[in-house]
Order: C-alpha cells, then structure tokens, then sequence
C-alpha cells in the first residue's frame, strides 16, 4: 500500500450511498483514475466537500498494488474552482468540451503529465473570459495539442500517403481515415474525403504547439475558423466513431446570442 499525493482535475462524480461520492479525475503524476470519497458530505470531512465538474485540487489517497478494490481518497483541498469560466454558458460549454475529449481520449490509469498541463492551461485561459469571438481559437489550440499528445496528429503538410508537398494550392483535400491530407494520386475516391483550404491547414498546425492562455486574443478570419471547425468536427467523429455531445461553439455571435453568453451559467 502506498500513499500518492497529486495534482488532480475533477472529470466527473457519481453518488455512492447517502454520505460518499465516487469521483473521476484527471491527475498530474498517475492519469485518469476513480476514487471512493467516504464521508464527503459529513461535516468536517477533511474530503473537500461534494466534487464539482473542473474544480482543480490536490487529492491524497491510498494506492493498494495488485488490489482490484478502488483506491479511497483520504484527503483533497481544492485549488481553482475557475469562477470566471461558470459565469458564461460558451465559457462552461468548452470546460465540458475538455472532460469530454479527455474521457474519451486518455486511457485510464495512463501517466500523462503534459496533458494534465495542457488541460489545466486551457482551463485558466477560459477562466480569464475570452471574448466570444476568440474563444474558437483558444479551443483549437486545445484540440490540436490533444491529437499531438494523444499520437493522432494529422500530417497537413505532405501528401500522407506519397509525401509529396502541395505546391501553390489553395485548397487541399482532407481523409481522416489516413490520418491527413492526400494527393489527387493516391486518393481513393471522393468518399469521407473533404475540402481544407491551405490557410486553415497551416492554421491548425500553428495553433497545436500554442498554450491555450496565448490564444485569448487572437481571432481568426471567419472562413478559415469555419474550416478549422470543421476538419476537428470530423477528425473527431472518426476517432471517437460518434460526434462529440458538446459540440460547440457558433463563430458569429448576433446581438442575442451574445448577451445569452454572458449570462451566468448554473453549475
């Protein structure tokens, strides 16, 4: 038995009896793993209080090798419970957006440090309340870090298949079943393929190696967010084999639906 003290992000809670909680989370040093929390709506319960969805804390718990029981956390003090990202609905949206990629997209009990970083950057970025109209960006950076740590990266620069390079073409055709972007000589047909203009191909390499917190000001043309938009909408939909429920984010905002973001969003 061994006792682990890490860094951790609530990805989701379920009720266990009248008094405990089994809770998901996203930990820095051990990855993505369940706990037991006993007690955690006694008073005085040195368990932090129910688990809230994206709250980032520190949990210590109880590690037994080889045991098939749940590991029970004795002890979690939360750090950032992110109140500027739960004012607004797009804001707690893309907070959503991130549990879902990374319970889909992490294996469990997976060591993946520059994750839980990546993660945690995304969050303070929307905890700073990015302007609507940049928030697709910040969200980008986070989609395309994720395909890179997760080994999905797409090859948008080079034919996947030959290697050749496009040369002065302004559009590029896309297979997410390759895994990138193919020549009109080794496509293999038109079906699942789609368009992808060579601005939005540069645009989603540059942005994958970007911290989220760098991107809160910078707002992308309108029709190369609308192709970036669109070539994660179904990179994701291949590797997932589903399309994601929180799927996201309009790129103009009317007067409406701008003051509707703004609103503050119950948790």
């Amino acid at each position: 038995m061994g006792r682990v003290t890490t860094q951790a992000l609530a990805l989701r809670r379920t009720p266990f009896g009248e008094t405990s909680q089994i809770a998901e989370f996203l930990t820095r040093s051990e990855g993505r793993i369940s706990l037991i929390i006993k007690g955690v709506h006694r008073e005085r319960s040195r368990k932090g209080g129910s688990v809230d969805l994206l709250d980032e804390c520190v949990v210590t718990y109880w590690s037994r090798r080889n045991s098939r029981a749940m590991p029970q956390l004795s002890e979690r003090r939360v750090t950032s419970h992110h109140p500027g990202m739960r004012r607004r609905r797009d804001l707690l949206l893309a907070g959503q957006y991130l549990v879902e990629l990374l319970r889909s997209v992490v294996p469990e009990g997976q060591r993946v440090p520059g994750v839980f970083e990546l993660s945690s950057a995304y969050l303070a970025a929307l905890d700073g309340g990015p302007e609507p109209a940049a928030l697709p960006t910040v969200v980008f950076a986070l989609e395309g870090a994720m395909l890179r740590m997760a080994g999905f990266e797409p090859v948008l620069d080079r034919c996947v298949a030959c290697g050749r390079r496009p040369q002065g073409h302004r559009v590029v055709r896309c297979d997410p079943q390759q895994g990138g972007i193919v020549c009109s000589a080794c496509r293999d047909g038109e079906r699942g393929t789609f368009d992808l203009s060579s601005v939005a191909a540069e645009t989603i390499l540059r942005l994958a190696g970007q911290d989220p917190r760098r991107m809160t000001q910078t707002i992308l043309p309108p029709d190369t967010a609308r192709d970036v938009r669109r070539f994660f909408d179904r990179t994701f939909v291949h590797l997932l084999e589903r399309r994601p429920r929180c799927l996201l984010l309009p790129f103009e905002f009317n007067a409406a639906e701008s003051r509707g973001a703004r609103e503050p969003a119950r948790t």
